[in-house]
């Protein structure tokens, strides 16, 4: 018989830096990059980000981290890494000039190696004194309960249920007997948000997984943004094992549809309640930056 080939991994003899950054799946030293950049920094989710020095080599190495601007902090400047040591990397928004020169992390490492790591910002893009909640990474990420209106005719009322939810709280209405309503009767919840993407984007709308427990057609929800005519689901409309199985395990259903935005800027998306026995949980409008996760992005910044 004949044995497979073996392919052997080489491993540095000494010491051997190597560097990734947050949300890569490359590292210097492994792909030839001649340098790496972080995940753009937010004015508005002002989120931390991080990078890992690593030990490709059997022995330990001492690193130095320096900026050329004063507003790029590092937790940790200087070091020894045996294995590896992750760095986190903030701005400090209140140093930043108006028009900020490029930031770069050199990072010096064993056998004078260099790597040098780009800082980049996003520029405050939003109007000042515009409120609502802020597009970032190309997402729009609500919690339903955080609504800026709630609307209802008479007889009618939106509760919000603590805890309902698998990030945060859901949302219903009352009384839950009561007949189907239609987009004419204005029973909606509104979310005021701020893009800076246009065109067509879909909203994915998370509920908790309900039961047709009355005869006739499944429960409908409808979604809309601005002015356009409401678009109205039917979250009963897959009757197979197989979905519901998914929703069960899940613990929520998510269902989307598809919106143009007509410019960036301001806008309204609105849910729209027809009929009683929904639980709404989340809100995510998607603009092209939204990742597959089990639990959805966390909730995006609000002004």
């Amino acid at each position: 018989s004949v044995l497979p080939a073996v392919h052997r991994i080489d491993v540095p003899a000494g010491a051997s830096m190597s560097v990734a950054v947050e949300g890569s799946a490359k590292a210097w030293g492994a792909y030839g990059l001649k340098a790496l950049d972080l995940p753009t920094f937010d004015p508005y989710a002002r989120k931390s980000h991080y990078l890992d020095i690593f030990n490709r080599g059997s022995a330990p190495f001492e690193y130095r981290i320096e900026s050329n601007q004063p507003w790029v902090v590092v937790s940790q400047a200087s070091g020894k890494v045996t294995g590896e040591q992750r760095v986190t990397v903030d701005v400090r928004w209140d140093k930043v000039p108006a028009k900020p020169q490029p930031a770069v992390l050199p990072i010096t490492g064993p056998n004078d190696t260099r790597v040098l790591v780009n800082v980049l910002l996003r520029r405050a893009d939003i109007p000042k004194g515009a409120k609502g909640f802020v597009e970032t990474d190309g997402v729009v990420s609500i919690e339903a309960g955080n609504y800026s209106r709630a609307l209802a005719p008479e007889g009618r009322s939106w509760l919000r249920i603590p805890g309902h939810g698998r990030t945060d709280s859901g949302v219903t209405i009352l009384p839950v007997t009561a007949a189907a309503l239609d987009v004419k009767q204005g029973m909606r919840l509104e979310y005021d948000v701020n893009t800076v993407s246009n065109g067509q984007v879909e909203v994915q709308v998370t509920l908790a997984p309900t039961l047709k427990f009355q005869p006739g057609a499944g429960f409908r929800y409808a979604v809309s943004i601005d002015d356009e005519a409401p678009q109205i689901v039917n979250v009963h409309a897959d009757e197979s094992e197989k979905f519901w199985e998914k929703i069960v395990s899940d613990g929520a259903a998510v269902f989307t549809t598809e919106h143009q935005l007509t410019k960036p800027g301001k806008h309204v998306l609105k849910f729209w309640a027809l009929d009683p026995g929904l639980v709404v949980q989340k809100l995510v409008l998607d603009a092209g930056g939204l990742k597959p996760s089990y639990l959805g992005p966390q909730q995006s910044p609000r002004l």
